[in-house]
């Protein structure tokens, strides 16, 4: 086997051993009549009990799901898809194809968010995920903007007037990449008159990696109104805030290796609790926030997107809290090109590229069953530690090809996560450049890995058990 033919069998190697595992717990594709959920959408199982099918996530998963399928929330989604219909950008290659897929993800998102906003009664909740199951239990997709999937999403519902404590443990000695948890006391489109913001404010940050964790790698995270006072396991809250939030982003940069934590949060102190909202209540809101997040975002698409120039980063911004970088934008190609990207990794501990349909939406099976996405460690770098990337509808038979599944103009994000001190992203993409697919060749840098159909297929193969690991936990 040549030098090139090994390396490449090394990458796609990696997760030979979790093949049997995803025979095991095959992959269902199922259509549900009751469901307002894109048809034959493939649904991966979680363990029961496991790091993120905890039962207190089952029960709202349950009612997350019941509220989406409520005539409400139903009403809702046919009212985003008429505005998405409306909108310049249902014209883009291929973005009609997904409309309806995208306002089913935003209605599921909203469903999702107003099942987990009990301050008085907090939960680790995960969401915005692909969709999932638990025995007769199906959660459909749920989306923002270009989510990664290399990150396990989770919120926590905080009143700055009171206290709270968050425990958690380190999950089988294997950490995640990065682990963050974000204070935020604004949620982006709850409010229809709110401002379209660049980047969402930070209110505070922990970062896993600066905790001292247990011998048994547990740790614990308070969060009240008092000062942080050089405490790096401390969120400071503002007693005025009564519906903050927490997003904890557990990033995977290895899926065959990384684990999310497992986590758990309890109210020590605060106001008279108030009794929680009824089922309906939470209908109308999630109702409500169908509409006005999903507009949000069309917004935001516009102003950081699609107003600015195609096939080159038009938005690029340090995390406020300093934990990484992102550098996002849009594109759009013929049948016959090609976007080759280079840029440098900057020594970031996480390096993540994601590709999402023209409503910003991708975090679906088959962006999971195909490489919609590429991080450090599913990517192979060049000769000089830079990287090198193809996105193009067809398959080029380069490793480090960005499927776009089928759109011809979508959105993109490249993240930097967890430098060290003193580094920066900025700048890192070296170039973007619009190419004819046959002349790839001619500008990939020549120890550039290629793959036949059987590498492309293991790979393939390798990632979906990959992904399915994390809910085995």
């Amino acid at each position: 086997m040549s030098t090139q033919a090994d390396g490449i069998a090394r990458t796609l190697g990696r997760g030979r051993r979790w093949i049997g595992l995803a025979g095991g717990l095959a992959v269902t594709l199922l259509a549900s009549a009751s469901s307002i959920a894109t048809e034959h959408e493939a649904y991966f199982p979680l363990r029961p009990g496991g790091v993120l099918a905890t039962p207190v996530q089952v029960d709202r998963d349950r009612l997350a799901v019941r509220i989406y399928n409520s005539p409400a929330v139903r009403r809702a989604q046919r009212d985003l898809e008429a505005i998405y219909a409306a909108d310049p950008t249902a014209n883009l290659p291929d973005a009609r194809s997904t409309l309806q897929r995208a306002a089913a993800a935003t209605a599921m998102g909203g469903a999702a968010a107003v099942v987990n906003k009990d301050t008085d009664r907090p939960t680790i909740y995960w969401s915005t995920t692909a969709p999932h199951r638990l025995g007769d239990l199906r959660v459909p997709l749920i989306g923002l903007m270009v989510d990664d999937p290399d990150n396990v999403y989770r919120t926590v519902a905080i009143d700055g007037a009171a206290a709270y404590e968050i425990h958690g443990k380190v999950t089988a000695g294997a950490k995640p990449s990065q682990e963050m948890f974000i204070l935020h006391e604004e949620h982006s489109g709850e409010d229809p008159k709110a401002k379209i913001r660049n980047i969402q404010t930070e209110e505070g940050a922990v970062a896993l990696h600066d905790l001292e964790l247990g011998p048994d790698g547990s740790f614990t995270i308070t969060i009240d109104s008092s000062p942080v006072a050089g405490r790096k396991n401390h969120l400071q809250t503002h007693t005025d805030a009564r519906t903050a939030s927490i997003l904890i982003r557990d990033t995977l940069g290895d899926w065959a290796h990384d684990n999310p934590t497992r986590l758990e949060v309890r109210r020590i102190s605060g106001p008279p609790l108030r009794p929680p909202r009824t089922e309906a209540e939470l209908t109308a809101q999630a109702a409500a926030l169908t509409t006005s997040v999903g507009a949000y975002w069309l917004a935001w698409a516009h102003k950081v997107f699609y107003d600015r120039p195609v096939n080159t980063v038009t938005h690029d911004n340090a995390r406020v809290s300093g934990w990484g970088r992102a550098s996002c934008g849009h594109y759009r190609l013929a049948a016959d090109e090609a976007l080759v990207v280079h840029l440098e990794r900057r020594g970031a501990a996480y390096l993540g590229f994601q590709l999402s349909d023209a409503w910003g939406q991708g975090q679906a099976y088959d962006y999971i069953a195909r490489t919609g996405s590429l991080n450090g460690s599913q990517a192979r770098p060049n000769a000089d530690g830079t990287y090198t990337y193809v996105v193009a509808n067809s398959d080029p038979g380069v490793l480090n090809w960005l499927d776009p599944i089928g759109s011809s103009a979508g959105t993109f994000c490249i993240r930097w996560q967890k430098m060290a001190a003193g580094e920066d992203a900025a700048g890192a993409v070296k170039s973007m450049t619009v190419v004819k697919t046959r002349d790839l060749k001619a500008v990939l840098p020549a120890e550039t890995a290629w793959v036949t159909p059987a590498q492309r297929a293991q790979q393939l193969r390798e990632r979906r058990a990959d992904y399915m690991r994390r809910l085995t936990l």
